[in-house]
């Protein structure tokens, strides 16, 4: 994948199309940086989803070694899609990073895939690794059918049958 860069957003709740205007500007800052020959904006890399984290390796100009390796926790993802106007092939999702001062932000990160097909893997993959991870807290007790964790937004909880 090309990893396209991450971008601050507002809101807390997030629908369809919610990552739609970040991903145009990190499309555009790739397109504008690949017309000036600026290779810092994007980067090669290998974008790895499992239970519990996501990992992200930027690879080096050769694309062989890493050179650096972002970690996200699934738990705090909230929410991804494969589905943007701007190119098919871009896969996105949102992370709520916790800052030094504990504050949070919430941060769209976008990479290009080599297909259409790679990009909706991802996101399968993506939601497959948060069932895996929401299952896992919730028989360790760290979250409850009736309610949320701190790590889950209320929405994103199953409310009860009853």
């Amino acid at each position: 994948v090309t990893y396209l860069g991450k971008v601050t957003i507002s809101g807390t709740h997030f629908l369809s199309g919610c990552t739609e205007s970040a991903v145009v500007g990190l499309w555009d800052t790739k397109r504008t940086s690949v017309a000036h020959d600026d290779s810092i904006t994007s980067s090669n890399a290998i974008l790895e989803i499992r239970p519990f984290q996501v990992r992200l390796h930027h690879l080096d100009g050769r694309g062989e070694a890493t050179v650096a390796m972002d970690t996200f926790q699934v738990a705090r993802i909230a929410y991804c899609t494969a589905d943007h106007n701007v190119s098919p092939n871009v896969f996105a999702w949102i992370y709520r990073q916790i800052n030094d001062d504990l504050t949070f932000q919430m941060d769209c990160h976008a990479v290009e895939c080599e297909s259409k097909l790679e990009a909706k893997k991802l996101a399968h993959s993506m939601m497959e690794a948060f069932k895996k991870t929401f299952h896992s807290m919730r028989s360790d007790g760290r979250i409850h059918k009736s309610g949320s964790s701190d790590e889950f937004p209320e929405e994103l909880s199953t409310p009860d049958d009853g």
